[in-house]
Parts: structure tokens; sequence; C-alpha cells
């Protein structure tokens, strides 16, 4: 996650203060100032959206494939001892979109564009809102925050940003594919075996953060697709 694109977003949230019912962060909107956000191409919806605040935050991120498109949320809880925030995962299913509108078997949104009298802010309007921030018929808006190019960390993000070609895995070097397959599972905070060679590695690494044992339900479509074509070049 890129600080700058952060502070940006929740600058956005601090001043979206008006007095309805729907909300932004922890602040109230004005339902008529929200209109729907129609782009030249579809594929501008691929964005990271922010929602909530403190600890009710999340991030939506939202991929737009040729035939399947996906959708994230990272979301966090305090450790029992509560000294770590644990980031955790939740894949949507049947991820689709039609117009400006959002559909997946967990939670249905629109893509809209809020005019807080300062700027007109661009974000993905959901329906009962996993954030626990609305109330029965009330919507929340999640704010554009920054592209999925600066979301996915590590040497090789592609590998959780699309399924990738067979030609473009072939032409790697196993020693490439070997840390591109288990960045996939660093990046969600996956604990190596403790002094192997994955372990040294990723603790080099600015941004990871071991928390969790096993991350096998926290892969996308796109993760799980790469990571078999992976370790097919890989025993090649």
């Amino acid at each position: 996650m890129k600080t700058k694109q952060k502070i940006l977003g929740l600058t956005f949230i601090l001043i979206s203060k008006l007095v309805t019912g729907q909300v932004i962060g922890f602040e109230k909107i004005d339902d008529s100032k929200v209109t729907p956000w129609i782009p030249k191409l579809t594929s501008e919806y691929q964005y990271v959206y922010h929602f909530g605040d403190s600890e009710m935050e999340s991030d939506f991120v939202f991929i737009l494939g040729i035939d399947l498109s996906y959708a994230q949320i990272k979301s966090g809880t305090w450790s029992e001892d509560g000294k770590s925030w644990i980031r955790t995962y939740k894949n949507l299913t049947n991820v689709r979109v039609q117009g400006n509108k959002f559909f997946s078997d967990e939670t249905n949104g629109e893509f809209v564009v809020y005019d807080n009298g300062q700027e007109k802010i661009q974000g993905l309007k959901i329906y009962n809102s996993w954030s626990g921030m609305t109330e029965n018929g009330e919507y929340e808006i999640g704010i554009k925050s920054y592209p999925i190019t600066e979301y996915f960390n590590g040497k090789f993000p592609q590998a959780s940003m699309r399924i990738m070609p067979n030609n473009e895995i072939g032409k790697m070097s196993k020693a490439d594919l070997k840390i591109m397959r288990n960045e996939i599972f660093a990046r969600y905070g996956y604990r190596f075996k403790s002094g192997g060679e994955m372990d040294a590695y990723f603790r080099t690494q600015s941004w990871y953060n071991p928390q969790h044992d096993n991350v096998n339900d926290f892969l996308t479509g796109i993760e799980n697709a790469n990571i078999f074509l992976i370790k097919f070049f890989e025993n090649k």
C-alpha cells in the first residue's frame, strides 16, 4: 500500500462533511450530490477504493478481466494480545459490471461521483457495506484512491494483477519464477519456514509483514492460475 495515495484518500474522507443518511468514512453525505460515474472506458473502474475509517477501514480492490472480474476486500483486526494489526482478505464471487452497476454474490452497488462542493470525487457506492458504518437503507461510498499498479508490492506484482500468458512466464529464469510464485504468498503475510531461503529473502523486503501460517483462502483466481502455471515452468 502506498502511503501518499492512502493519505490522499483519507483527506477526501475528512472533507466530506454533510448532513444526510449515507456515509463516506465517518461522515454523513448529501445523497442529492451523488450521481452515476460513466467513464469512456469500463476499465477506468479498475482501481483500489478506500472504505470506512480507523479500525473499520478497508480497501476494496477491483480488477476488471476480459472474461472474469475480481474483487477483494482487505481489512483487519487486532491480535488477541492487542499488539498487532492483523490483515485479512475476502474474495467476492461472481463479480461483474453492467453499465455503472457493480454486482457480486456478497454485495452490490454502483460507481458514482460525489460533489462535495469543492471537487467531484469518484467512488464505489455499496449497499449493505461490510464495514459496519451504515444502517439499514443506507449505503457507503468507497473513495477511488490509487491504481492497482501501485497496490501490489514486490518485484513481480503482475502475478497478482492479471493472468500471465505462457510465453511471458516461459521466458523467465527458474530463480525469478520461484521468487514470483512465493511473492504471491508473501504479499498476504505468509510465514515462510524460519531460516529458509524464502524467509531470508522476504525479510529483506521492507513491505513484508509475516502474520499467517496459511493464506490459501486469501488467494484470488488470478493468483491461483498463475501459481499453477509458474509451477509448471519451474518443473520443466
